[in-house]
């Protein structure tokens, strides 16, 4: 592995797992809060009930945040390695010069990225000065990657040579999030 990729892995790792802690500690400072909100005399059974199980629900979102963050950790693997190994020709023209293509049909791949928690609240304080939002660059960069791969991966299942007449297009999905969708038509050419 070429060592700016291998930077690049560790800058995002990185930053996953600053973003998993600023989360757990937001819930962690939630489940204190409101299993102190417990402890006060004369509390109602109802009240305390609630506080209770909203501590407890705080708690347990740490699981499903570290069960994400393992996922994070093997898609920036699997897009370090595409990025090294692919060989299917990509192309946005609608022809390969010199070659009869053999079409074998529309591929695409999409995916809703999202950056982390740490990464979204610097863009919105970033908003305040204007300029470049690196963070929400990098991910749409990222994102386009996923999604090529996965385009190339449906192509590949179909035995093409090559993808022409490639497009992109993105959506918001939510704030914070796009979608990203490559798609193109998968042949085989000789």
């Amino acid at each position: 592995m070429r060592r700016e990729n291998i930077d690049q892995q560790r800058r995002e790792r990185r930053g996953a797992v600053i973003g998993i802690l600023l989360f757990a500690l937001l819930q962690t400072a939630c489940a204190i809060g409101f299993g102190a909100l417990c402890i006060i005399p004369d509390l109602p059974k109802w009240l305390f009930v609630l506080f209770a199980a909203l501590a407890v629900f705080c708690a347990a979102l740490l699981l499903p945040a570290l069960w994400t963050l393992k996922r994070r950790f093997c898609e920036i693997e699997i897009e370090q390695i595409f990025e090294e190994e692919s060989s299917m020709l990509l192309l946005n023209i609608d022809y390969i010069p010199g070659k009869t293509l053999e079409p074998l049909g529309l591929v695409k791949g999409t995916v809703v990225q999202s950056k982390n928690f740490g990464k979204d609240f610097m863009a919105g304080m970033k908003t305040l000065v204007g300029g470049e939002i690196v963070g929400y660059t990098e991910m749409l960069t990222e994102a386009r990657q996923i999604a090529t791969k996965r385009m190339v991966d449906e192509a590949a299942a179909m035995g093409a040579d090559a993808i022409i007449n490639i497009r992109y297009g993105s959506s918001a999905v939510m704030q914070g999030a796009a979608e990203v969708i490559a798609y193109g038509t998968a042949v085989k050419y000789q």
